[in-house]
Formats: structure tokens, sequence, C-alpha cells
């Protein structure tokens, strides 16, 4: 396994069937960088295996909405968002995002600004 942002996901399945082979995982490097751009910075947190886990947490004073983040994002991925963002506890929302290619969604969580 890499480092952020150049990690390598676990296999989704320990036993898959012969010929299964796992996705590519998305471009993590240009997440991080339109994230930087518009004042963010992203984690990833879970396994991996079910789909892919990050934080967006505003890290400077001009970081921009968290609704023009994910917007941003989609657009750099080719991705689209699946249903409606879910309240979170401490104030951040939460997205499903699927990136055209992909199998897994990326669940994107997004702290407040303040």
């Amino acid at each position: 396994m890499g480092v952020w942002p150049d990690f390598e996901a676990p296999p989704q399945y320990e036993d898959a069937a012969p010929g299964w082979e796992d996705t590519a995982l998305p471009d993590f490097r240009l997440i991080w960088a339109v994230a930087r751009k518009l004042g963010y910075s992203v984690g990833l947190h879970g396994s991996m295996k079910r789909d892919c886990d990050l934080i967006a947490a505003p890290w400077t004073v001009t970081a921009g909405s968290d609704e023009y983040l994910v917007e941003a994002l989609c657009t750099c991925l080719n991705a689209c968002v699946i249903g409606e963002p879910e309240e979170k506890p401490h104030g951040r929302r939460a997205w499903s995002l699927q990136v055209d290619g992909y199998v897994k969604t990326i669940d994107l969580s997004v702290m407040p600004r303040v």
C-alpha cells in the first residue's frame, strides 16, 4: 500500500472469482490538487474495499463552499452526485460521487466553514 495520495486499495473481495480484477482508484492527486486550489485539505479513511471514503476540511480563510468543492471535483473527475447531500454530526455534509468508469463510489464528507 502506498501513502496518500498514491494509495493502493486492498482487494474488494478476499476470495474473488477467477478473472476478477478490481477497478483502478480515482486520481487522488487530481482530487488533492483541486481541493487544495479551493482551500481544502483532503484525507482518506475507511478500508477502501466497498467505497472510497474521503474527508475534506476547509484549510484556508478563502475556502470555497462545500457545494463548489463537490461541483469542481465532479467536473475534473467526470463524476456525478448520487442522491442528495446527507447531514452528518458536527455540521458536516456527505455526498456520494460516481466517477465514470469506476465501480466503487466516492463518499465525500465535507466539514463546514466557520
